[in-house]
């Protein structure tokens, strides 16, 4: 965090001091005007690739390659990987090289678009599908021995095992170490050095779960007083004691549990560098554009955004982002719904469903896992799990059939429900649970409604 994200003036005087001629910014650059301005004034020519939004002027860089800004491209969503991935594309068609020789790299590409939250829909949805399959059979030294670190199930790695195990460990050294050490692992043609970097991405990770933890307890507290002493609809918490490296995954987690918009600050020398995540319906990019002349620098998308402040501002930016969310945040979409798909008995759940519906993979962003529901379910048995027996496990039975559940984050539903009834509506996605070796089904719960 020395330099920050993005482009930065001095990065550009050492570029000049060693005789550069030519910057490629990738998931950056396309409004940073000034960085650029000044490469331009040293002789230094920049192509920017890019997936930000851009915001009403652009930097006079040699190129521009942006589906956000190029009109004419006709899918906007692609993840920074996926722009670079369509440079490379391009580059070997233009120099008649076989395009097949790109297809080594979907492992790639399949990580950073899952591990950037893009929407899995259109050319996502086919670079992430087709990049699933070449992870699963990656001959990458780096990639393999992650895979092993993280304990997941070399062959059968799908979008959840990126999100919850390859892409935290690689995130982790940018956020609280040196993020050459991912790169690192990724470029290793070495097995005992990738190995060796996988057992240290794994050690940061840790790390950076522990002071996160801490970190989230205490924004939990600042949020909760907030909503309540102010009733504010876009919570933007502060504090000269947090770690910038994980203010991003605070955000997202406080997003969850509380459905509003939040930004949370870490503040350093009268500076604060904030990352925020937003929810549907609440556009956090543009409405941080009307508050540009009280920001340093913003950038982003819709649902999440980072921004530089100066520390005694933040009061203002917390009045006046709210000002705008009053316009556009209604009180009901404070109160998180949960779309259920279809109906179903437990007795039509089995193997042949969960196949049917994993035609429908990869799952994220735009193409949710589907959501079922279940009347009048009678619980056989629960207890908490994890750690902090925070999870809420139970076995839910119908008839001659019994069912295993899992609920993550619902150990409070789960006491405050069976202490009075076992007899529930239950709204859940149908997965397998696969440990040692055997594959059950069981129910990832995502809603509970007592009945009697």
């Amino acid at each position: 965090f020395q330099e920050g994200y993005g482009l930065n003036e001095k990065a550009i005087d050492i570029a000049f001091e060693n005789n550069f001629k030519l910057i490629v910014t990738v998931d950056c650059g396309i409004n940073s005007i000034c960085e650029i301005r000044k490469a331009n004034n040293y002789g230094i020519d920049v192509i920017v690739i890019d997936h930000h939004q851009p915001q009403k002027d652009v930097p006079s860089a040699m190129a521009i390659i942006n589906p956000k800004y190029d009109t004419n491209y006709p899918f906007r969503e692609l993840a920074g990987v996926g722009v670079s991935y369509k440079v490379a594309q391009a580059l070997y068609l233009k120099l008649k090289r076989n395009q097949d020789d790109l297809r080594n790299l979907l492992d790639y590409v399949a990580l950073g678009s899952i591990a950037d939250s893009v929407p899995f829909i259109d050319e996502n949805r086919i670079l992430i599908k087709c990049g699933l399959k070449v992870l699963n059979q990656t001959d990458k030294e780096g990639l393999k021995a992650l895979i092993v670190e993280s304990g997941v199930d070399y062959g059968n790695l799908g979008t959840k095992e990126v999100n919850f195990a390859l892409a935290p460990r690689i995130n982790a050294a940018g956020r609280l170490d040196d993020p050459k050490l991912a790169l690192e692992l990724l470029l290793t043609d070495s097995e005992s050095k990738a190995k060796y970097l996988s057992r240290k991405l794994s050690e940061i990770n840790k790390y950076r779960q522990d002071v996160g933890d801490n970190i989230l307890r205490e924004a939990r507290e600042f949020a909760f007083k907030q909503v309540e002493d102010e009733d504010n609809k876009v919570l933007v918490l502060a504090s000269e004691d947090w770690n910038q490296g994980v203010i991003g995954i605070i955000a997202s987690r406080l997003v969850d549990e509380l459905n509003r918009p939040i930004i949370i600050i870490s503040k350093k020398d009268g500076i604060g560098k904030g990352s925020g995540r937003s929810i549907k319906g609440f556009h956090l990019y543009k409405a941080l554009e009307l508050c540009k002349d009280i920001l340093i620098n913003f950038g982003g998308h819709q649902l999440a955004a980072g921004i530089t402040i100066e520390y005694n501002k933040i009061p203002e930016f917390k009045s006046r982002i709210n000002k705008i969310a009053q316009e556009f945040i209604n009180e009901d979409e404070l109160n998180p719904e949960l779309e259920v798909d279809a109906q179903i008995s437990l007795s039509d759940i089995n193997f042949n469903l969960i196949k049917d519906i994993n035609v429908l993979e990869p799952f994220g962003s735009g193409n949710p896992q589907p959501v079922f529901c279940s009347y009048k379910n009678m619980i056989y048995d629960w207890q908490l799990v994890g750690q902090s027996r925070e999870h809420l496990k139970l076995k839910i039975k119908e008839e001659n059939k019994i069912l295993e559940g899992i609920g993550f984050g619902l150990s409070k539903m789960g006491s405050q429900i069976f202490s009075e009834s076992k007899v529930v509506d239950l709204a859940f996605n149908i997965e397998l649970n696969k440990w040692n070796g055997t594959e059950n089904i069981q129910l990832n719960i995502k809603g509970i409604k007592a009945i009697f």
